[in-house]
């Protein structure tokens, strides 16, 4: 029987230059899409410009990447928040994972959320709640990819965790290129959608779960630098796949 291949959406920060539209780009790393399709799924990439969100392109998606990089907008917690109440399987990276933190604070500060209220009320600027930085866990910036052994770290897993399923180790060797990291405490009350499943060395949250049945796992690292990390991917293809 023929099986489908599910459409991966990828979802990139962008950059803002009102004065140089040439500046005001969504900026995707290749990477990503090249996972995505060596895992058996067809990359997408989804454009909101100016951050307006368009549910119909969210519509064409089995599955959701968030990949990492500088810039959070609100069509970030946007997109996350349809993969939440359509149970689209979400894999997030760096910036990706803490999107995940950003839509978690947002919701424990609003009593109504829908696409309309993220827009008006989501700014860039709050990640101060959410997010703290810390100094000496990157360990090369700017990232070189024939120094990728500097970045890495050991990362320990939660044996009842979905990234534990997929790699069976309880200590992943992964790079690491974040100076921005997870506040804890929102992820503590029982009412949060997700879960710590994976820390560093040095307390640093590396990995984060949906609670539920929904598959959403966010990783603090970057799995799409390596090989050995496709495992991940498929994993993510494998859920995305329509019955």
């Amino acid at each position: 029987m023929y099986m489908k291949k599910p459409v991966i959406g990828i979802l990139a920060p962008r950059r803002f230059d009102k004065k140089d539209p040439f500046e005001c780009q969504t900026r995707f790393v290749d990477n990503f899409p090249k996972r995505i399709i060596e895992a058996g799924g067809i990359p997408f990439g989804l454009l909101f410009p100016d951050e307006n969100f368009n549910e119909e392109e969210m519509k064409l998606c089995d599955g959701l990447v968030i990949q990492g990089g500088p810039h959070l907008g609100s069509s970030h917690l946007c997109a996350l928040h349809y993969a939440c109440i359509h149970k689209i399987p979400v894999l997030g990276v760096c910036l990706g994972m803490q999107t995940m933190v950003g839509y978690e604070w947002f919701r424990q500060n609003n009593k109504t959320i829908n696409y309309k209220i993220i827009a008006e009320n989501f700014n860039y600027n709050d990640e101060k709640y959410y997010l703290y930085d810390k100094k000496g866990h990157n360990n090369l910036d700017p990232f070189i990819i024939d120094q990728i052994d500097k970045t890495k770290h050991k990362v320990f897993i939660d044996s009842e965790s979905i990234i534990y399923d997929i790699y069976q180790k309880n200590v992943l060797s992964v790079p690491s290129l974040h100076n921005s990291m997870v506040k804890e405490e929102l992820l503590n009350k029982e009412s949060a959608l997700f879960k710590v499943t994976g820390f560093s060395e040095d307390g640093v949250i590396e990995v984060l779960e949906s609670k539920s049945d929904w598959w959403c796992v966010g990783v603090q690292f970057h799995p799409e630098l390596e090989n050995e990390n496709l495992k991940l991917f498929k994993e993510l293809v494998r859920k995305s796949i329509k019955e």
